[in-house]
């Protein structure tokens, strides 16, 4: 019985240095291809003053907002010397304080920024003072300081 001879079976070589340069070819190909697509001419243009007045725009951190608590409970905004007695909400006159100071409605991001003072009195309960805080909360304030 005849055995069929076995094959010899060469290594395969993988050049790298023809890939390596293909490589950068394309490179090269698409960054030149990409800064001849971004058109870099405009056109100068000069454009009318607005005629309608704009309202003044203040950053947000220039707000001064202070809430005074007295005693019974009573909530003072300042400025302004809003008073909203105990068990009523200040989030509607927190956020017209705001816009006043601001001079355009307040964005979510804006009301952020913001920090509110809040400044109890000596023998106001605590419970009024977190009333406060919520009702700042309320108004989308989530900085406070606690005078």
């Amino acid at each position: 019985m005849r055995l069929a001879k076995q094959r010899d079976f060469k290594e395969t070589k993988i050049e790298i240095i023809p890939m390596i340069d293909t490589m950068f070819f394309l490179l090269v190909f698409f960054i030149l291809a990409s800064l001849n697509i971004i058109d870099l001419r405009g056109l100068n243009l000069d454009l009318p003053p607005s005629t309608e007045n704009e309202k003044v725009q203040r950053d947000p951190r220039d707000v001064k907002l202070e809430m005074g608590i007295d005693k019974d409970g009573n909530k003072t905004i300042m400025p302004g010397n809003q008073v909203v007695k105990r068990g009523v909400s200040a989030t509607r006159q927190l956020l017209a304080t705001i816009e006043s100071q601001m001079g355009r409605r307040a964005k979510l991001d804006d009301l952020k920024q913001i920090t509110i003072t809040i400044a109890p009195d000596e023998s106001t309960w605590h419970e009024y003072v977190i009333q406060g805080v919520d009702d700042a909360r309320g108004a989308k304030i989530e900085k406070f300081s606690i005078r």
